[in-house]
């Protein structure tokens, strides 16, 4: 699992970046999922997680392997006893073997445990992989939504200014009152604060985009890229199938309820017997330094000794522990079927809204072009009346507010058009391929 994830991330990095970053350093959607995929602290968690479950996947962490140990003592008597002082002292050494030769084949039970377990860490990865790049998606489309109000707003406040300018210049000639002049006015500060309101917001969007993909909040980030969207069509009944067989949470789930059912298994051998294998050689030294009553010069009385022992252990009673720990361990796995279970329908149920909303989304996005456009034609001619006294000064306003708003639902519509897009991706397991 690990060699797949590393290259699925393989190959979105180094596709990527030949197709990403513009020759102004511009960051494009793809040069920032990226970063991300390189850089988000959650990944980079989640990575060493996968690590660590491939360094615990191993045959000795499963008790597959027998332990070998080296043992050393030294031990030493003093006798003081009628003036006679007496001294005795051995120097052991050895080795010691122990290995369980069967224990109902709980080791190969854990063994596949613990290969379940590195597949889940891989699932889990895969899966922050694909919730990752759709909110970088999301948060690079936020910020252009944010970067596109804001110009807006511009446009907007520059009318107001040259209104006011306009209506300024109208009073010193005698064509105009100061009080049209003084709402002309409360129109411009209005725009001008809602304008400067707006280069919070963008700044906020992206700094989330920058927490993202791990950049520091001193480090430049430009983007490329304007909102739009071209919608395709989708097939539901291929989306359906989509969800069985490549959504990740769904497949996480059933690693889950793998490592339910070995649980079970694992809980039912332990009404096996254990077979156990215990096995040592050694070696007694008596030195003569150590023995004062000894005649033998140099290292004496020295032998070697060896034993093999076998043990063989059966459960006879323990209090009904067993059999209750293996129906707990049903009850856990009918638990985990009824969450897979919940799962799929709940899922299924948010590809049917996604869908419904798609399509009306869709269709929102075409009626919003068609309706900003005539909003800008209008204030267009507006501005032309306006200035022809054919129109007073509410009238204008009135316009270019309905303008605003007209073109800022327009580009609404299509950052939840994207939205909707995106989910409907990653929830039939897609959303790798969509944005490589």
């Amino acid at each position: 699992m690990k060699q797949i994830i590393t290259y699925l991330i393989f190959t979105v990095v180094s596709i990527w970046p030949v197709m990403g970053q513009n020759d102004d350093g511009n960051y494009s959607l793809d040069q920032l999922i990226v970063e991300a995929l390189e850089n988000n602290y959650d990944i980079r968690i989640s990575e060493a997680d996968l690590e660590i479950a491939e360094l615990n996947n191993t045959l000795g962490n499963a008790g597959m392997f027998p332990t070998l140990s080296w043992e050393s003592s030294l031990s030493n008597n003093f006798n003081d006893r009628y003036d006679n002082d007496n001294q005795t002292g051995s120097l052991q050494n050895g080795v010691r073997l122990n290995w369980m030769l069967f224990n109902g084949f709980s080791a190969h039970i854990r063994k596949d445990r613990l290969e379940t377990m590195e597949e889940l860490s891989g699932g889990n990865l895969a899966l922050l992989v694909e919730n990752t790049i759709q909110a970088v998606v999301m948060a690079y489309y936020r910020a252009l939504f944010a970067e596109e109000q804001l110009t807006l707003l511009q446009e907007v406040m520059q009318l107001s200014e040259d209104r006011l300018q306009y209506m300024e210049d109208r009073v010193d000639l005698g064509a105009a009152t100061s009080y049209e002049a003084l709402q002309a006015r409360t129109a411009y500060l209005t725009d001008k604060t809602a304008y400067l309101e707006q280069e919070v917001n963008v700044l906020s969007t992206l700094r989330e985009l920058k927490y993202l993909i791990g950049k520091d909040e001193g480090e430049a980030l430009e983007l490329s890229g304007k909102l739009s969207f071209e919608a395709r069509d989708y097939n539901l009944d291929e989306l359906l199938s989509k969800i069985e067989s490549s959504n990740q949470s769904i497949q996480n789930q059933y690693m889950n309820l793998a490592l339910l059912e070995q649980q079970r298994v694992l809980q039912q051998r332990s009404r096996f017997p254990s077979l156990n294998a215990n096995a040592g050689a050694g070696h007694n030294m008596m030195p003569e330094s150590l023995n004062s009553a000894s005649d033998a010069p140099g290292f004496s009385d020295g032998y070697f000794s060896y034993f093999v022992n076998f043990s063989l252990s059966f459960t006879l009673f323990d209090g009904d522990r067993i059999n209750r720990n293996v129906q707990i361990a049903r009850m856990e796995e009918a638990i985990g079927q009824t969450n897979l279970e919940e799962m799929k329908h709940r899922l299924k149920n948010q590809l049917f809204n996604l869908f419904d909303q798609y399509r009306v989304r869709r269709e929102l996005v075409e009626v919003g072009r068609e309706n900003r456009e005539t909003a800008r034609v209008n204030m267009q001619l507006s501005e032309e009346k306006f200035r022809a006294g054919a129109i007073n000064s509410f009238n204008y306003r009135d316009v270019q507010l309905s303008y605003l708003q007209t073109s800022i639902n327009y580009y609404r519509s299509v950052l939840n058009l994207i939205d909707t897009h995106t989910s409907l991706v990653r929830i039939t397991g897609g959303i790798v391929e969509e944005y490589e």
